[in-house]
């Protein structure tokens, strides 16, 4: 089952944080959201999950929407007086089909600080918690919120992994929003560029690497710039 996104405007204060934005992700396959701060990326999930309403355009998908899409936020601040094993133990009881993801919780080490609050858990606790959760939902769609941020390097390339393996056994939709991708570009079927809420480009990464055929940088990084004069989290000049 894809999910269609056409022409999605959405707006703030009169300024167009999305403006006109299409795109087309299919199921089985992982995608990249990249865009510096302030370029729709984090709107355009909040959309498709239903946080945040849209102006204008169409999403069209088989089942409805805000019933088929998992969110990982940057920031997980929810049951703040919970425990981490407890706030699992109730996304356990509400979801109907609850995964085994002994695989994930280990390499998340959520046993180690699982009787932490979440008030009292760190950034990247928190994020682990988060990470964790979109998955037990078992949607057939995950949004992902620089999932990698806060992880050793050993834990990026073991998420990799996993995100790879999940999408070939349950052929859902992953989408992400990362500023690290060097060692992870295998793991994109397609990579969306955003600008100022408009799509700047979009493709596999062999077509972009063709277009842009003599970047400055290598990789993913050197399609970016070429694409926006930027590098990913920063500027030039």
């Amino acid at each position: 089952m894809n999910l269609s996104l056409q022409k999605i405007v959405k707006t703030y204060d009169g300024k167009a944080v999305l403006n006109h934005f299409s795109a087309c992700f299919q199921a089985g396959g992982c995608y990249l959201l990249l865009g510096e701060n302030g370029a729709g990326k984090s709107t355009l999930v909040k959309c498709i999950a239903g946080d945040v309403p849209y102006d204008s355009g169409t999403m069209h998908y088989p089942q409805p929407l805000a019933d088929c899409v998992a969110i990982q936020y940057q920031s997980f601040d929810s049951y703040s007086h919970l425990k981490i094993s407890e706030v699992i133990r109730l996304f356990q009881a509400l979801t109907e089909e609850p995964r085994d993801l002994t695989e994930l919780y280990h390499l998340l080490e959520l046993a180690t600080y699982n009787h932490v609050l979440v008030k009292n858990a760190s950034g990247g606790q928190r994020k682990a918690l988060s990470i964790y959760l979109a998955f037990l939902l078992n949607k057939p769609i995950i949004l992902l919120d620089e999932p990698f941020a806060d992880l050793d390097l050993m834990k990026k390339k073991q998420l990799a992994s996993f995100l790879k393996k999940d999408i070939e056994q349950t052929q859902r939709i992953i989408v992400i929003i990362s500023h690290e991708v060097a060692g992870f570009e295998s793991l994109f079927n397609e990579i969306y560029i955003l600008k100022e809420g408009q799509l700047a480009d979009c493709g596999t990464l062999e077509a972009l690497e063709e277009k842009y055929s003599n970047p400055v940088f290598k990789g993913i990084e050197g399609i970016y710039f070429e694409v926006t004069g930027k590098v990913l989290g920063g500027q030039v000049g």
